[in-house]
C-alpha cells in the first residue's frame, strides 16, 4: 500500500521560529546582555534550503534500510511517500510525521545556528542521532507489522 505524509512548510518555519525565541530567552536568562536568537525574513530562503537538505537526509537514510521512500514539495508542503507490501495500524503515521517534523526541524535549526551561531548548535548536534534513530525505528514498526498468531496454548496461559 502507499502512504503519503503531508508536512506544510509554514508548520516547519513556525516549530524553528518558536524554538529559536525560546533559545534566544533561555540565554537572556543566563545573560542579559545576549542577543535574542532569531531567524529574519532574510533567512527564510536559507532555512527552507536547510529544510529541503534535511528532508534529503532524510530520505536518503531512511532508503538505505526501507525501499521505496522519496519526498517532494508541492504548493508550500512536504509531501513523504512510502509503500509498504501490507496495511499498516493507522496510530503508526501520526507518530512517524511528528518523527519526522521533530528531525527537519532539529536538522535545519542546528544548520543555521553552525552558520549564525556556532557556538550554540552543540545542543541541537547532541539532539540528532536520538532524532534521526526515531524515525529510523518508527519505519521498522510500520514495514515489520504482521498480524500476531497466537497458538491455542498461549491464550490458554499454558
Amino acid at each position: 500500500m502507499k502512504y503519503t505524509i503531508t508536512i506544510p512548510e509554514s508548520e516547519l518555519q513556525q516549530q524553528i521560529d518558536l524554538r529559536n525565541f525560546y533559545m534566544g530567552e533561555s540565554a537572556k536568562r543566563k545573560d542579559m546582555d545576549a542577543d535574542t536568537i532569531q531567524s529574519s525574513k532574510e533567512d527564510e530562503d536559507l532555512l527552507r534550503m536547510f529544510m529541503h537538505t534535511a528532508c534529503n537526509g532524510l530520505v536518503t537514510a531512511v532508503a538505505l534500510r526501507f525501499p521505496s521512500i522519496s519526498y517532494r514539495v508541492e504548493e508550500g508542503n512536504i509531501l513523504f511517500e512510502f509503500e509498504t507490501g501490507n496495511a499498516i495500524h493507522s496510530h503508526l503515521l501520526p507518530m512517524l510525521q511528528q518523527a519526522i517534523m521533530d528531525c527537519i526541524v532539529n536538522e535545519t535549526i542546528m544548520q543555521w545556528l553552525l552558520l549564525r551561531r556556532p557556538e550554540m548548535a552543540h545542543t541541537y548536534i547532541s539532539l540528532r542521532p536520538g532524532l534521526s534513530s526515531n524515525v529510523m525505528f518508527t519505519f521498522a514498526k510500520i514495514y515489520n507489522t504482521k498480524k500476531i498468531r497466537r497458538r491455542a496454548t498461549d491464550l490458554a496461559g499454558i
